[in-house]
């Protein structure tokens, strides 16, 4: 669904691709939002279009498209807020409201303040189109900075990768996500960006010429066992690459140990079959497989990974397998902003509604933050971190720090045990300082009935379990690995 931006800019071709895209209702709305952009003329007619194309990537849907061509008449002063009302409706108008520039910035040496990120977080806050928009524009404000660049651009840069991108990342966005890191990472550090980006070229494309024939194999053994899919290769971003070389203290070369593919099929059962196919034609390496199928990640990611034994004929490196559907994918690429595409509309509002809750935790939870860098460390913790799996009453999942205790599940549930209340961890009766391990099954009996949970915004961490325990498609937080580090490494990759 890619488009360029000359294309885009002919207003015919463009009204034809929202045809094409959305419903008659949809197009109408997005057709209404593209004349008023017109008629205004203005002054910065780019911005609105290379938003629109950039949305389109993303799969967005006709209100999130509709709302970034009107964004640059707001921020402009060439349209009220009322007009927009009246012109587009009150959806299109609520996704505007208190939406301001994301690409202002400070020039006092600070990457943020208390001030600023409190403007963010409420500019986000009420529904996760908001955070769409605000995401985008700012990624293209990033793209845009050309050398040299001022203080200003690059604490924009640096606010971006502490605060924007962990939010990304937690709303499921991932490719805005990357793309955010890697234009960051350009900013801030230009030489190593431009000294690692030549390194890596002829690394890619000799495992390119691998994965070319990996991407026929695998094709070949889908069509042999009458199963419908695609075969992509993956690729790391800089960010990423230099980041675990950072963090790991390991040389370029070990980083890119390894080859990606991605298998994207229809439907879950075809995702178990596909594993088997892989284990049974390849060699899989002990302790590398994860279900995150079963047991998905806080985001809401879904896939089953497997590693398996380079093809020693072809390459010395190993194969890295996802598989997951074609909803999956969405979810995992592009998350909130792909909602719309969901056969459930209850499934989606929910997923939405359980996002829209964790932003408002975000507000909550900055306002009591005793510095900013104080809530973006705690933020970053909560996002990347890895956490322990716990499961409760009517088989709850809920999310743990490393050395938790019984005490902790109760708090971070949101669980009141009243007095008299018995714990059991496994089956067995726990006291409260009991600590916890990944799998546990911990249960509360209150006498007749389990006791439920109860609303809080408790502690950041507590959103977290809040967050994560709702319904999925079928998803949750994957058990932890043989191979911890690995699945580490690979949690923000």
């Amino acid at each position: 669904m890619g488009r360029d931006i000359p294309e885009l800019a002919d207003d015919s071709l463009f009204v034809e691709k929202i045809n094409q895209t959305f419903t008659a209702a949809e197009a109408g709305l997005v057709g209404r939002a593209h004349a008023f952009f017109i008629e205004k003329k203005c002054v910065d007619d780019s911005a609105g279009y290379h938003a629109a194309n950039l949305l389109f990537e993303q799969e967005a849907d006709a209100v999130a498209i509709a709302a970034s061509l009107l964004a640059p008449l707001l921020w402009q002063k060439l349209a009220s807020l009322d007009e927009i009302r009246e012109h587009s409706g009150p959806t299109v108008a609520a996704t505007l409201e208190n939406l301001h520039p994301p690409f202002t910035s400070h020039d006092d040496g600070r990457p943020y303040r208390h001030k600023e990120i409190q403007e963010i977080l409420g500019a986000i806050g009420g529904t996760p189109r908001k955070a769409l928009l605000f995401i985008s524009f700012r990624l293209l404000a990033l793209k845009r900075a050309m050398p040299p660049r001022s203080a200003s651009v690059r604490n924009l840069a640096q606010e971006t990768l502490d605060l924007l991108v962990p939010i990304a990342n937690r709303l499921s966005m991932g490719d805005l996500r990357r793309r955010l890191e890697d234009a960051c990472f350009r900013i801030l550090d230009p030489d190593k960006y431009a000294y690692l980006k030549e390194r890596v070229a002829p690394i890619q494309a000799e495992d390119d010429k691998y994965l070319r024939i990996l991407l026929d194999g695998v094709q070949r053994l889908l069509g042999n066992n009458g199963i419908a899919g695609r075969v992509q290769g993956r690729t790391k971003s800089l960010y990423s690459i230099q980041r675990k070389m950072t963090r790991t203290g390991r040389s370029l070369k070990e980083i890119m140990d390894r080859v990606g593919l991605r298998v994207i099929v229809a439907s879950v059962p075809e995702c178990y079959a596909v594993l088997g196919l892989l284990h049974a034609h390849f060699k899989p390496i002990p302790g590398t497989f994860d279900d995150y199928i079963g047991l998905p990640k806080d985001n809401g990611y879904q896939s089953l990974h497997t590693c398996v034994y380079p093809i020693r004929e072809i390459s010395h490196k190993p194969i890295e397998f996802q598989v997951r559907t074609e909803l999956m994918h969405l979810e995992a690429e592009h998350g909130t902003a792909a909602h719309w595409r969901y056969k459930s509309e209850a499934e989606a509002a929910d997923r939405d509604r359980q996002r829209v809750q964790w932003m408002r935790g975000l507000v909550h939870q900055h306002a009591e933050a005793p510095s900013s860098e104080a809530f973006v460390e705690l933020l970053h913790r909560q996002v990347f971190q890895d956490h322990l799996v716990v499961f409760g009453n009517g088989g709850r999942i809920v999310r743990l720090a490393e050395k938790a205790t019984v005490r902790d599940y109760l708090t971070i549930a949101n669980i009141e045990a009243p007095q008299g209340a018995e714990v059991k961890v496994n089956g067995r009766a726990a006291a409260p300082d009991h600590p916890l391990r990944d799998g546990d099954s911990v249960e509360v009996l209150t006498g007749d009935a389990p006791n439920g949970p109860i609303q809080s915004y408790g502690p950041l961490w507590a959103l977290e379990a809040t967050y994560s325990a709702g319904p999925r498609l079928k998803d949750t937080e994957p058990k932890s690995s043989a191979l911890r580090g690995k699945s580490q490494e690979n949690r923000h990759a």
